[in-house]
Parts: C-alpha cells; structure tokens; sequence
C-alpha cells in the first residue's frame, strides 16, 4: 500500500485551540445522535491538533481512498501522519 507524505505544520497555540472546540462540538452533534468517535476519527484528530494534516487534507485523502478501495479498512495504516 502506498503512504501519503504531508509536510508537518506549525499550529499556533489559537489555531489548536479553535481545533479542539471544533472537534468538541462536532463530538457533541455525533453523540446526540447517538454515535461515538471512532479509532479513525480519534487518530484524525490527534493528527491535526498535531500540525501533520488538516481536516480537509485528510477527508480529501479518505474521499479517494475509498473510491479506490470501496472501503475505509486500511486508511489509517496507509497514512504517514496518522
């Protein structure tokens, strides 16, 4: 499987901040509806809050994963950010 290479970025301490309280009220939304964050979405997270990918880059990356694979098994290990 091939790995997607990312350039590390630098979040200033406000663009982490806004982050997590975007990751808390999604989190919230989800768990009205009764779903829980998943490994995926957790490694997602942990990955942006920590500058090696945006959200964007990375549901850009698992749109095309699926498309080629039909499925999301295998997106995380394919990640060099995650």
């Amino acid at each position: 499987m091939k790995v997607m290479e990312r350039p590390a970025t630098v979040l200033t301490p406000e663009e982490v901040a806004r982050a997590k309280e975007s990751i808390r009220q999604v989190d919230a939304i989800w768990a009205l509806e009764g779903f829980e964050p998943d490994d995926v979405t957790r490694t997602i997270d942990v990955a942006v809050l920590a500058g090696r990918v945006t959200f964007g880059q990375a549901a850009n990356e698992m749109d095309e994963y699926i498309e080629a694979h039909k499925t999301t098994d295998g997106f995380i290990e394919t990640r060099s950010w995650a």
